[in-house]
């Protein structure tokens, strides 16, 4: 069915784990990103549970259930499986930092798995060893603890699938993968999100950013690490500073349809790109890539036949 003609899927996705496990700081990152906004706090005044939504072009909106870790508010969510109907994705968080924690934190996880047993979820369950931080990168016990706990999760529960990550505050796109394996899914980008993987690896691009007009991050890759507030000043105020170039030159009626900043060896470049529906309706979105001057020329073409991608995935 072409995406115009269908009306609104909401989707929902359960962010879980204990308390101090880093979901608010997550979330935090999240928000930055996908401009949610807070709908509701504490859906009822006993149990704590921050609600986000933000709207994926006018025709899904993806709700975020931040179930609070406490273990007053553990115990009221395990005896009332209502919470959790009508998941598409549950995202649970482990402090890999928190060895103390992890037998705890394993026993609720597997108290959850059985709720969503009884309510025939089908869908993998996104693990994130949370607070990964990079500097534990290449930490042999940090590996280890990882696999431990992997190996522990998968074997006694065999029935149901996983996927795991290690994810950060400090590493936004550790963060933006594991939200966009969902999303990806949901929505059917992955095409978007294996073609603009390409971009960032073929040409070295320092980061390649895919964005709705109203400045939704549908898609992004980075060359390097970046934490959640280089992300704010290298990033958030660029996408800024490009809407706001586009919509001037849409009040002003010009036919400009890239943009072009140099600094020093680097050039900074965005494409316009206007997708019309079979129904004549116009979405329009926008590519921002860092990548060295001298390939940009080459980039550009690649991005002409990326415009496919976008022609397939939203006609």
């Amino acid at each position: 069915m072409p995406i115009e003609n269908r009306e609104i899927n909401e989707y929902k996705l359960v962010i879980a784990g204990l308390d101090n496990a880093g979901k608010s700081s997550a979330l935090i990152a999240l928000r930055k990103k996908y401009n949610f906004y807070e709908r509701v706090k504490n859906l009822k005044p006993t149990i704590k549970i921050d609600y986000s939504s933000f709207k994926f072009i006018e025709t899904y909106r993806i709700n975020l259930w931040d179930m609070g870790g406490q273990k007053k508010f553990r115990e009221i969510y395990i005896g009332n499986p209502i919470y959790f109907t009508e998941t598409n994705y549950i995202y649970y968080l482990i402090d890999i930092q928190d060895e103390i924690k992890f037998e705890e934190s394993v026993k609720y996880l597997h108290d959850l798995l059985d709720i969503y047993r009884d309510l025939d979820y089908s869908n993998e369950v996104i693990i994130c060893f949370n607070k990964y931080d990079p500097k534990f990168k290449s930490s042999e016990d940090f590996f280890d603890r990882a696999e431990m706990i992997k190996n522990l999760i998968v074997s006694q529960n065999k029935d149901m699938k996983f996927k795991f990550f290690g994810t950060s505050y400090y590493d936004i796109s550790s963060i933006s993968k594991a939200i966009s394996y969902s999303l990806d899914k949901l929505l059917n980008l992955e095409e978007i999100d294996v073609g603009l993987s390409k971009i960032v690896n073929q040409f070295s691009c320092s980061y390649a950013i895919l964005y709705t007009a109203s400045g939704l991050i549908i898609s992004d890759h980075y060359m390097d690490v970046m934490d959640i507030r280089a992300f704010e000043e290298k990033i958030s105020s660029k996408i800024s500073e490009d809407l706001e170039f586009f919509q001037r030159l849409k009040d002003e009626d010009a036919k400009i349809y890239d943009r072009v900043a140099l600094s020093e060896d680097k050039t900074e470049y965005v494409k316009r790109y206007s997708i019309i529906s079979g129904k004549n309706i116009e979405n329009t979105f926008y590519i921002g890539i860092g990548a060295q001057t001298s390939k940009i020329n080459e980039i550009k073409i690649e991005l002409e036949k990326f415009r496919k991608i976008l022609l397939s995935t939203f006609m």
